[in-house]
This record gives C-alpha cells, sequence and structure tokens, in this order.
C-alpha cells in the first residue's frame, strides 16, 4: 500500500453529499426543512406501504401523514429503502421492477426519477432505514446548485479542501492507484472483481456510495468537521450534522446526525466507540471516527467486504488511541490530528 492510493470508500459518500447539501442551505437555495417535493416534484404525495403481491406486482399503499423533508433524507429517517433483495425481498423486487437500479451507467436524475413515485417503507420520521436517500440528496445539490454532482462537490468541497485526489469517476492516469475491494472466503482475504462498467462507462455519481479518496484527502474532510466547518461549512450546519436528529430510534446501534453516527451513552456502538465522538464507514471496511475532545482524528482503511471482522479493531485502535490521548499532556494533544 501506498499513501496516495484510491479507495472506493462507499457510505464514507453520504458525509460529503450531506455537507454539499447543508452548504446550499446556508446559502439559500435549500431549506432543512423543506419538502423534497418542492424540488423533485416525482416525490409529490408521498405513500407507505401497506402491501405487495410480488406475483402480480400489485401495491397497496395509503397517503403519508408528513411530507418527505431534507432533514429527513440527511438523517435517513424518509422511509427510503435501499432496494437490495438481500435485504428486504418484498422492497428489494418493488424496486428492481420499477427500474431503480446499482448501475455505473445510468444517471443519477433518471434513477432518482424511477425511485420517487414508489412507496416509502414507513412514515417520514418514523424509523431510522438505511436506504437511498443519500442518492435523493444528491440529486437535490444537482437541482438547486445546477451543476452535475461531482463537479458541485469538486468546485465547493474538495478543491477548498485540497482535496486533490478525491472523484466519482477516477481519471484513467489515476487509475493504477486504485486499491483492489478484497473479500473473506473460507477465512482468507482474496481479491475481489471490480464492478463491471466502473470507469470506462461510468456515468452514475452516487450520492450514496461513489466516491474514490485517499485516507489523507478524507482526514482533511473531517478535519474541517472538527475545526466547526472551516472552510466548507458554518458551525450550525456542523452542530446539526453531529447532534442527535433521530431521537430515540437507533442506528446500528448508534444516534445519528446528518450524515454521520455519533455515540452516546445509552447508544454507544454495536463495537462500543468513545462517547461523544463521530463518523462512519463505508462497507469495504473503510472507517473514521472523530474525538472532538482530543481534537483527533481516527481513520482505518481495510477495503475488505467484512464489518464483523473489521468493526471490533476498528473500535478497538479508536478506544486505545483515545486512552493514550487521555493520559498524554493536554499541551501536547491540544490540536493535534
Amino acid at each position: 500500500m501506498e499513501v496516495d492510493d484510491l479507495f472506493s470508500v462507499a457510505s464514507l459518500t453520504k458525509p460529503i453529499v450531506a455537507a454539499g447539501v447543508l452548504q446550499l442551505c446556508e446559502a439559500g437555495p435549500l431549506g432543512l426543512d423543506d419538502e423534497v417535493a418542492t424540488y423533485l416534484p416525482e416525490f409529490t404525495d408521498p405513500r407507505v406501504l401497506t402491501s405487495y403481491d410480488m406475483a402480480t406486482g400489485a401495491i397497496v399503499a395509503r397517503g403519508a401523514r408528513t411530507p418527505v423533508t431534507i432533514r429527513h433524507l440527511l438523517a435517513h429517517t424518509s422511509g427510503i429503502h435501499r432496494g437490495f433483495v438481500t435485504d428486504d425481498s418484498v422492497m428489494g423486487t418493488l424496486y428492481d421492477r420499477a427500474g431503480v437500479v446499482h448501475d455505473a451507467r445510468l444517471p443519477l436524475a433518471e434513477n432518482v426519477r424511477r425511485l420517487g413515485p414508489l412507496p416509502l417503507t414507513h412514515e417520514p420520521g418514523a424509523a431510522w432505514t438505511y436506504g437511498l436517500s443519500s442518492e435523493v440528496a444528491g440529486r437535490l445539490i444537482e437541482v438547486a446548485s445546477g451543476e452535475p454532482l461531482d463537479l458541485y462537490l469538486m468546485r465547493f468541497v474538495f478543491e477548498s479542501l485540497g482535496m486533490r485526489s478525491t472523484f466519482f469517476f477516477v481519471p484513467p492516469e489515476a487509475r493504477h492507484r486504485i486499491f483492489g475491494r478484497h473479500r473473506r472466503a473460507d477465512g482468507r482475504a482474496c481479491a475481489a472483481p471490480a464492478e463491471p462498467y466502473e470507469h470506462e462507462t461510468a456515468a452514475y455519481a452516487s450520492g450514496g456510495g461513489g466516491l474514490f479518496t485517499t485516507v489523507q484527502d478524507y482526514a482533511r474532510f473531517v478535519q474541517a468537521l472538527l475545526d466547526g466547518g472551516r472552510p466548507i461549512l458554518g458551525q450550525v450546519s456542523v452542530r446539526n450534522m453531529t447532534s442527535n436528529q433521530i431521537g430515540s430510534l437507533t442506528a446500528l446501534g448508534l444516534k445519528y446526525g446528518l450524515g454521520l453516527g455519533l455515540a452516546t451513552p445509552d447508544a454507544p456502538g454495536r463495537s462500543p466507540l468513545p462517547v461523544g465522538g463521530f463518523g462512519w464507514y463505508g462497507i469495504f471496511s473503510t472507517w473514521f471516527w472523530a474525538l472532538p475532545d482530543r481534537r483527533a482524528i481516527v481513520l482505518l482503511f481495510g477495503n475488505v467486504l467484512e464489518a464483523d471482522m473489521n468493526l471490533p479493531l476498528f473500535s478497538g485502535v479508536v478506544d486505545a488511541i483515545e486512552r493514550d490521548l487521555a493520559a498524554a499532556d493536554p499541551l501536547i494533544v491540544g490540536g493535534t490530528a
């Protein structure tokens, strides 16, 4: 491995897209509690699924009592599902038949257009569902800014932070730096095949999982959050990202802000992480956790599809670092990252 290796960070895309949306809320084109349908008409009159006959395709749904808002999207309480059959045979089949796909050749606008009329899996705000909400958030950025998602984030996030090796579409001259994804089989790690059409004909900027980046580039983004948002966000937006937005609900054992998981005394995570911190992970074991009290960031990028193996390791690493920092001279700890 080299320091400039590019990792497919999957869901670590979500916090960056959340930051992009919040920039537009600060600037005025969007409001955090605006209805999504104001900008994306395909989400007008949302419905909640009551039943679905997989044999006939008949859908029974009732009108949602609450409109889907931008806050719901960023907190993953919108009711929008992931659409994988392996997660939920009913919602997965419904999404598949509607043409909501995970294909790098399909433009984001078209996938969201197909997604909008589909019924929600629950009333907005009633549950935490880790779904395609960030895809919709990415499309909101495009509509509100008038720019493709990748170009908007490049101009207003990546360039501002000096993230020169962060891409949705990795240019040909940088593809040799991509660190291959791995999976475990029979107790051993092995290379996973590349996604078809991932680079040569890719057109889909996935707001939920499309970024390639380096450890150092991603650390620059997290450092901005530790610095109160400078230079990409204001302090109010960062407080919204890093404060509980889901009430008594939990998100994989954590609380959840806007695009970020939060560890609290009653929700420290499935493998407990230091309380008061925030972070998230990508499905190929790209993890980060920020320790605001210590002014520190911990990143562990493994690129192995096995959360059960890597989460306990990551939790142990973060806990050990937090203990070491707590024991260190506070004059040395202050301001480090």
